[in-house]
């Protein structure tokens, strides 16, 4: 078979794994997360490679099984005490009377609807109060809540798939590798084997870095918000760093989702003497947390994580924003990781790419 048949082959083989991939997409998203899982879970598989009695270095099995049961344990934790609380507090908005709060609320209402007239950012026909109730109209929770309930039982399929599936990239270390490497042409097998070696060292230390970053996040918020006495301050702060994953803009709406949380249950209070300095003060927590992940937690998790420079990081997160919103921006970093392995194991004679992985 000549060189032009087996390109074709290989382009035709490539088109219908695509095909099959997003025909499958939802599979394909229980391997990624499993894949991502498992990374996480790489550092206690080593730690469990240690003879651990009598000598003896346990069973692969057994250590897979030990690295998923504490992972489960872990997340399950968090959820189970977090859930409560967003129970809770949709209950508290969905029992709300936003008409009461507007009227409640009506002198800075017509305050803010006059400026936003006088600026001309304001259709002077329309009526904020009318805006902001037909905004916060929360009819719709109770079925809202009931979609959500409805997925549950998706939910548990992909629970059970997602375990299994980690389960053995886990307990097979090279599974991954043996998948990869049987589509690899001879000559080119010890490149990818770099690239697979290095992707997972470089990745896992990404996807761990994000876990200490949300629990890091989530004590200050938490922390500052409770010295402040807002309600529940630990879901804010947990929220603030799940959002957070989100680079950069992250913080800005987990900082309006925080004030608006702590607004919804402190509704009886004056507004412009009580309920706006604590929403500043709710602000000031938020911003204090931005500063310290840009200048702390940015620069050790994103840079020494994934070895790239924070202005190179920015400008990639920024860019990728731009051409595809906050999806891109979330999985900016690990592609960019991967590319830039590849890049260096194919393309390491282009002296851009020399510069760009110089650090790997």
């Amino acid at each position: 078979m000549n060189q032009g048949v087996k390109n074709i082959i290989t382009l035709i083989a490539v088109a219908i794994g695509f095909l099959l991939a997003w025909q499958l997409k939802t599979i394909v998203g229980y391997v990624l997360i499993s894949l991502v899982i498992a990374l996480i879970g790489r550092p206690i598989m080593q730690l469990l490679k240690k003879p651990s009695f009598k000598g003896k270095k346990l069973p692969n099995s057994l250590r897979a099984a030990v690295t998923l049961l504490i992972l489960f344990m872990f997340f399950s934790g968090v959820f189970s005490l977090f859930i409560p609380l967003v129970m809770e507090e949709a209950r508290i908005i969905s029992s709300v009377n936003f008409e009461h709060i507007v009227e409640g609320l009506q002198e800075p209402i017509n305050d803010c609807q006059n400026w936003l007239h006088n600026n001309h950012l304001m259709n002077p026909e329309n009526n904020l109060e009318d805006e902001l109730i037909s905004i916060f109209s929360f009819t719709q929770v109770g079925t809202l809540f009931s979609s959500i309930f409805g997925m549950l039982g998706n939910g548990l399929i992909a629970l059970f798939s997602i375990l299994f599936i980690t389960f053995f990239l886990l307990k097979e270390k090279y599974l991954t590798n043996s998948v990869i490497t049987a589509f690899t042409p001879e000559d080119k097998q010890e490149n990818i084997n770099n690239i697979l070696i290095n992707t997972k060292e470089l990745l896992s230390r990404y996807f761990i870095g994000i876990i200490i970053q949300i629990a890091a996040i989530t004590l200050i918020v938490s922390t500052g918000l409770s010295f402040l006495g807002v309600q529940h301050a630990i879901l804010i702060g947990f929220l603030a760093g799940v959002i957070n994953v989100i680079p950069y803009i992250g913080p800005i709406i987990g900082g309006i989702i925080g004030v608006l949380i702590g607004i919804s249950t402190n509704l009886h209070l004056e507004f412009y003497t009580e309920l706006l300095p604590l929403s500043g003060k709710i602000f000031l927590v938020f911003a204090g947390m931005q500063l310290i992940d840009n200048f702390v937690f940015q620069p050790l998790i994103f840079s020494n994580s994934v070895k790239a420079h924070p202005l190179e990081i920015f400008l990639l997160v920024l860019s990728s924003g731009t051409l595809w919103g906050i999806t891109g921006m979330i999985v900016a970093i690990p592609f960019y990781t991967l590319f830039r392995v590849v890049a260096k194991e194919f393309l390491s004679e282009f002296k851009v790419i020399e510069q760009l992985t110089k650090n790997l």
